[in-house]
């Protein structure tokens, strides 16, 4: 009768027994450890794992209390040209700088997925995680959240964060109060004082700490608003610049919380025969893509995504569980001057007076 067992993975035994050398030969082949082999060794060891079709086991090793080289990216929404930036960089970089594997998790814009991916990432035992997602409900299962971000430090795996989230893990990110200050302090020198603001889900921390300095100065500096929290979908914005219209339709400014939501805004204003700057200028955030893809292009404030994945995964890369607590890395700001933002005179702004201390601290 026919063995009707499932056929089992090959073991480094089975390579050491094949290629007819000790275990631990083979072991430091397979596992490129820099230890010095006879090349002849070297080669029958490569042979016979090609031949028996062996492939290491990363997660018993992990197990053993070494690294595998694999971290999770979390991101928000594949979709969303932002959060496209930052897995392009951090699997570039992973590759290029740290012989890594990143493993790009889509929680599709829900807290729980994104809970539910952190547990898979735990159970595969990462070297680390990057938290580049939760831009959009940061408050709906945040406990849970903590929770399990703490189990995944218990077993060792370093969290990184792209943006706050309240839980105490290093974050590489923007400061986002002198966002909001950057883009008010443009708006009053720019002569605009009836504006319109469309920002991200309200319940987010990024989002509520850009408004919070933004609201202030404008406030300061006797400018009226019309505030709209919107989903950070060109969709979105589109609905969004209609309402605005209706609300308040003599604002002469719409301030954007993403380039999403001003893409579509523009779009949206420019099919109702609105000329843009000169009817209604339009501001974004992020200086992705879309940026250069609207018409015209879109004065926005470049964030860089890309500097904040590569500096979240070089910390994984080179620090220990106990550097968990440090505080990680303010990401510097700038705004980037296009064509559908002007003065009130028409005029494009070309070069600003500086912005506040705290701004140009960051920058």
């Amino acid at each position: 009768m026919a063995d009707e067992r499932e056929p089992r993975n090959p073991t480094l035994v089975d390579v050491a027994k094949a290629a007819d050398v000790s275990v631990s030969t083979a072991a430091r082949v397979l596992r490129k450890s820099g230890y010095p082999v006879d090349i002849k060794l070297k080669e029958k060891v490569d042979a016979a794992a090609k031949s028996l079709g062996y492939v290491p086991n990363l997660v018993a090793r992990r197990l053993r209390g070494g690294k595998q080289g694999v971290v999770g990216l979390v991101i928000g929404d594949m979709l969303d040209a932002h959060y496209g930036m930052i897995a392009e960089t951090v699997t570039q970089r992973a590759e290029t700088a740290h012989s890594t594997f990143a493993m790009v998790c889509n929680m599709q814009r829900d807290p729980l997925l994104e809970i539910k991916y952190l547990r898979k990432l735990l159970e595969y035992r990462v070297d680390g995680i990057i938290l580049a997602g939760g831009g959009f409900d940061q408050w709906t299962h945040h406990e849970a959240l903590a929770e399990t971000v703490e189990e995944l430090k218990r077993a060792g795996t370093i969290i990184t964060s792209l943006m706050p989230r309240n839980i105490e893990v290093p974050v590489f990110s923007a400061d986002n109060e002198a966002i909001g200050l950057t883009k008010a302090q443009f708006i009053v020198q720019n002569g605009h004082t009836k504006i319109g603001i469309l920002l991200g889900p309200a319940r987010n921390q990024m989002t509520k700490l850009r408004m919070q300095a933004m609201t202030s100065h404008l406030s300061g500096c006797s400018v009226d608003y019309a505030i709209a929290n919107i989903e950070s979908t060109p969709e979105a914005g589109a609905l969004g610049a209609a309402e605005m219209l209706t609300r308040n339709p003599d604002f002469t400014a719409l301030i954007c919380g993403s380039d999403a939501i001003a893409f579509g805004a523009i779009n949206h204003l420019r099919a109702e025969g609105i000329d843009i700057p000169g009817r209604i200028s339009v501001m974004g955030l992020g200086n992705t893509r879309l940026a250069t893809l609207c018409t015209p292009a879109l004065t926005t404030v470049e964030m860089n995504f890309d500097q904040a994945g590569r500096a979240a995964l070089d910390f994984i890369a080179s620090h220990d569980p106990s550097a968990a607590h440090a505080p990680g890395e303010v990401i510097p700001h700038s705004l980037v001057l296009r064509e559908s933002f002007s003065r009130l005179d028409g005029v494009v702004p070309q070069d600003m007076a500086p912005f506040g201390a705290r701004e140009n601290a960051q920058s």
